[in-house]
């Protein structure tokens, strides 16, 4: 079964929200451990307005970094984040190192579930751990049997654009990028650099700009403050700036031209 598939159906089945932080190049490789865009982070409704709201998306950020931290060492957690959102994290290690974790909880509304649900939460949590290890060693045992040449720039240029669609509204670094293919950062940047004529952090406004656009048009009741943060601009005036620069109006104005 794929992993995306397993994680809707858990979801699904224990009216849950599950989702998975990858850490490792085979979710980029792997058919089996690809998600959809809204499976790599926190996606209950709660959780998005929270995050959303000013000053969320920072706190997220330091308390997925701190959950990395204690997930290094193994071992199945659990606990509410900063805003009260419940979940159980078990984390995958392959040869010694963190390559996922998988989230387990019930983040449409704050507040710990009660016993039963926590146990379901946990169960599901450990099945989706073996299935994901399962398919990090079928993958590491067929990069032995059959060695890929050499990645060129086509490859990590298509990985840049994936990691960037998925993650655009969360604040994605090039240095994260470089830690999940396992090469140097520097190295990663001028790659990329050279094959689309443009940097990281360019690829990733075009991008924000790009799904602004959208959102101007196809909500148009949205305040363009809440389309700035949906898109990962956490400064209005810059949004603002970029925006101008890029269409030759502010946000208001295209959204009236339109």
């Amino acid at each position: 079964m794929l992993l995306r598939e397993a994680m809707r159906l858990l979801e699904t089945q224990l009216d849950a929200v599950i989702d998975c932080e990858a850490l490792h190049p085979a979710f980029a490789e792997s058919d089996a451990l690809q998600l959809s865009p809204d499976q790599y982070h926190h996606h209950g409704n709660y959780c998005r307005r929270r995050k959303f709201a000013p000053g969320g998306m920072a706190g997220c950020a330091a308390n997925k970094e701190r959950s990395k931290e204690v997930a290094a060492y193994g071992r199945e957690f659990h606990g509410c984040c900063p805003f009260g959102v419940w979940d159980c994290a078990a984390p995958v290690l392959l040869d010694g190192r963190l390559a996922a974790i998988l989230y387990v909880g019930y983040g449409r509304e704050p507040g710990s579930p009660g016993k039963e649900a926590r146990r379901a939460a946990a169960a599901a949590a450990r099945w989706l751990r073996e299935l994901v290890r399962l398919e990090l060693e079928q993958w590491k045992m067929q990069q032995f049997l059959h060695p890929r040449k050499k990645r060129d720039e086509t490859y990590y240029l298509e990985q840049a654009r994936r990691f960037i669609d998925r993650r655009y509204p969360f604040d994605p670094s090039l240095s994260d990028l470089a830690e999940m293919l396992h090469v140097n950062e520097n190295y990663l940047g001028g790659v990329i650099r050279h094959a689309a004529g443009c940097s990281f952090r360019e690829m990733l406004l075009a991008t924000r700009l790009r799904e602004a656009e959208l959102l101007l048009i196809a909500y148009r009741s949205m305040p363009v403050g809440e389309v700035a943060n949906r898109c990962g601009f956490r400064d209005g005036n810059y949004f603002s700036t970029v925006f101008s620069r890029k269409f030759g109006c502010s946000p208001r104005d295209y959204r009236r031209r339109k």
